[in-house]
């Protein structure tokens, strides 16, 4: 039997049986810009760092931000509320930062979507200064050769595509030629 203040299980089953039919907050305008002001800090935090050559393990991707958002909202529709306040926002903010982003500095996330290990950081970081010492500026060469040489080298296909696709996002590198051809721009 339930104790004073506690919910049975069936009472509980109810309870969220009548939230997900009664109710479906939304946010409030003051918690959505709230949430867009601490998207735009945590991504410009993520270009600051890799522009001045440093490296952040951790951004926060269109997904992740909108499953804050559905966490903001399941909060105010646990309080049945009509609306996610800053309140509910700030506590999902709490949540992903504690449960998301401490996994992904721990490496658990590694591979997952927007996560890299610090072993990985650490092969990038090789594979781009090796491009820049063999690439000089102003020269262009095949994306093909380019993989090629990292292949024969043990390196994955796939981390120097990430390192190819990361430095053409920052203007250092531009396809040519129907992408066949990659030129050094910086």
């Amino acid at each position: 039997k339930a104790e004073e203040g506690e919910l049975s299980v069936a009472e509980l089953k109810r309870y969220i049986s009548f939230c997900r039919s009664r109710c479906g907050p939304r946010l409030e305008e003051e918690a959505a810009k709230k949430l867009n002001d601490e998207y735009v800090l945590v991504r410009r935090g993520h270009r600051d760092a890799e522009e001045e050559g440093g490296r952040l393990a951790i951004p926060i991707t269109v997904r992740q931000l909108e499953a804050i958002i559905r966490m903001s909202e399941s909060l105010a529709k646990m309080e049945l509320k009509p609306f996610a306040s800053i309140t509910h926002v700030n506590e999902a903010i709490r949540l992903f930062k504690v449960s998301t982003l401490s996994s992904a500095k721990s490496g658990e996330l590694a591979g997952a979507e927007g996560f890299t290990t610090e072993e990985d950081q650490e092969t990038i970081g090789k594979i781009e200064k090796q491009l820049k010492r063999r690439f000089a500026v102003g020269s262009q060469v095949s994306e093909h050769s380019i993989l090629s040489d990292f292949e024969k080298q043990q390196y994955n296909n796939k981390m120097v595509q990430k390192v190819i696709h990361a430095m053409v996002g920052r203007g250092e590198l531009a396809y040519r030629m129907q992408r066949r051809m990659l030129y050094r721009l910086k």
